[in-house]
């Protein structure tokens, strides 16, 4: 980065930190309550009486649920191991089924990521007949925590007429496991012990694959990219801890901000997504650069997938972008450019707190 001036030189000596990406809206603990998530609507009518619910339409929270055990899976239609999870949770649904235990026990699958509309094709093609529902723009999956990867499956138990967290695995879970925990709870003398006990969740820890100096030096070239002439970055950090920078011309702030993203992966076997972008103050996206952002295979995007990716966002606004996968998505990257889609799409909400507004 070239060296800056004056007084952005030593705004950059007093916020010489990197400050940690944003915590999730809620962490969930073994024996806790899950917050009481809610869904627009269900796939199809006929999910709202798999779930027990005497309608065919409408929103859904977990609280209107019944049953004695809850088995939420939270799947991307684009994640392979997902695709390999629905035979064994289909199989689970259907022995609940023949044993008549599919009162006392629920199964829901969340497509995290995944609009609606996109659902109903994949669902016929896997076979999956039990409850599913979509969380399009990710805002239940950050509730329970921003886990990092699918398939996330998790069982809850009710008590006291709340679903408590009773246990939680990663990856492809075979149908006899599935079964084994599922009747573990069922069978129980005190699920709120067994619930108490179970692990943890632990969530992949995100870091920047790159020193802060490198970071520096691709917000400058961003900003002198844009502006088409050579600029300085100063950082700030909002109220709320995010960081931003700002371009700086010869010591004056100008309205051309920029922000430094990680966000996990949300297949199991994705690596999690760090960029940079520039964006005005009213909220228009002018410029991306990837960081290390991958595609099927863990590849790293070629030039012409960053070339074609940024003509998609550039001059689109913040509050107003919407992901379509069908024109959106770099080729064997759907996730990932869901993913930043949904983080540029967030950023709408520190428009008011930018310096200099």
């Amino acid at each position: 980065m070239r060296a800056p001036r004056g007084p952005v030189l030593l705004l950059l000596a007093a916020l010489a930190w990197w400050a940690a990406p944003a915590r999730s809206e809620v962490a969930v603990g073994p024996g806790q309550p899950i917050p009481d998530l809610v869904f627009e609507k269900l796939l199809a009518p006929g999910d709202y009486a798999k779930l027990g619910l005497d309608r065919t339409e409408g929103p859904v929270a977990l609280s209107e649920i019944p049953g004695q055990v809850l088995v939420l899976e939270f799947f991307n239609k684009n994640c392979v191991p997902c695709q390999r999870q629905v035979r064994h949770l289909e199989s689970l649904y259907r022995k609940l089924q023949e044993e008549g235990l599919d009162g006392r026990v629920k199964i829901l699958a969340v497509g995290a990521g995944n609009k609606f509309k996109y659902l109903p094709k994949y669902r016929k093609r896997r076979k999956m007949t039990y409850p599913v529902t979509a969380d399009p723009t990710f805002d239940q999956w950050r509730r329970v925590g921003d886990p990092g990867r699918t398939p996330f499956t998790v069982h809850l138990v009710r008590v006291d007429g709340v679903w408590i967290w009773a246990g939680h695995t990663f990856g492809v879970v075979e149908a006899d496991e599935l079964e084994r925990q599922t009747r573990a709870l069922l069978d129980a003398p005190d699920p709120t012990a067994v619930a108490a006990g179970a692990a943890p969740m632990k969530v992949p820890e995100l870091r920047l694959p790159v020193p802060q100096e490198t970071v520096e030096r691709m917000v400058q070239a961003l900003f002198t990219r844009v502006l088409g002439e050579p600029v300085d970055a100063v950082r700030h950090a909002l109220p709320g801890g995010t960081v931003v920078y700002q371009a700086v011309r010869e010591g004056e702030r100008l309205l051309l901000y920029a922000k430094v993203a990680s966000r996990r992966a949300i297949c199991e076997v994705c690596d999690p997504v760090h960029f940079v972008f520039a964006f005005s103050a009213d909220g228009r996206l002018q410029g991306f650069v990837p960081i290390h952002v991958t595609k099927y295979g863990n590849k790293e995007w070629t030039p012409e997938d960053v070339r074609f990716f940024e003509e998609r966002l550039k001059g689109r606004e913040f509050r107003d972008f919407s992901f379509d996968p069908t024109v959106d998505a770099v080729t064997r990257a759907t996730m990932s450019s869901a993913i930043i889609f949904d983080e540029v799409r967030r950023t709408a909400d520190l428009l008011d707190e930018l310096p200099g507004r």
